[in-house]
């Protein structure tokens, strides 16, 4: 973990240490984690046409309710618009997937400020923490300088879930991880949550 770390760290500029890393059986593994962590009775999550179908199975599967924003079909970014009507009081978390299954589309800084900014405006009206969980397991298969903005630094409340089985190449040997950052709010609890979930969903520990 505290190798992991000091990757993520020389890479995208962050002071991670190994507490900050739960180790899981790939990216499914960290959502579904992540999502039951963050869950409680009436829950609400919201992810963006189109999107990968099991993010469905793992909200109604913790008790929540997934909504979906509706695809902007001209460039598959982020509706902004549309995603501010389904926030409400009841929301505790947004589900991104960028590089996108199945759309291919890399989010932009630009999308991703403008996401930053409508959920630290909802937080404020609503009085309450909404978590971002950023799936990145496509993260490194990208093309022609094409950037991957590194969300934790752009939202303080984002979990990263990550799997290496598309960047290595590896798709049976799954290996994953969540990252809490200290700067998530009640990041202690929230890290708790995340191992208590693992445990409780069957997770016990992660394949070496």
């Amino acid at each position: 973990r505290q190798t992991l770390a000091d990757s993520v760290n020389r890479r995208f500029g962050t002071h991670y240490t190994a507490d900050n890393f739960y180790m899981t059986v790939g990216a499914a593994a960290s959502l579904s984690i992540s999502i039951k962590a963050l869950t409680n009775p009436g829950a609400e999550f919201t992810t963006f046409a189109p999107f990968f179908p099991e993010y469905e199975v793992w909200v109604t599967t913790a008790g929540a309710k997934l909504l979906v924003t509706p695809a902007d079909t001209e460039n598959f970014q982020i509706d902004i618009h549309a995603l501010e009507k389904l926030i409400g009081p009841k929301t505790k978390g947004v589900i991104i997937n960028s590089p996108n299954n199945p759309s291919g589309v890399v989010y932009s800084e630009e999308t991703i400020r403008r996401l930053a900014a409508i959920l630290e405006k909802k937080e404020a009206e609503y009085g309450t923490s909404i978590y971002l969980l950023s799936d990145e397991p496509y993260r490194e298969i990208v093309y022609d300088g094409v950037e991957v903005p590194y969300v934790p630094l752009y939202y303080k409340n984002t979990l990263v879930c990550y799997s290496y089985s598309k960047s290595l190449s590896m798709p049976g040997e799954r290996i994953g991880y969540v990252i809490v950052p200290d700067e998530t709010d009640d990041s202690r609890r929230v890290r708790a949550a995340v191992a208590g979930a693992g445990r409780a969903l069957g997770y016990v520990c992660a394949p070496v």
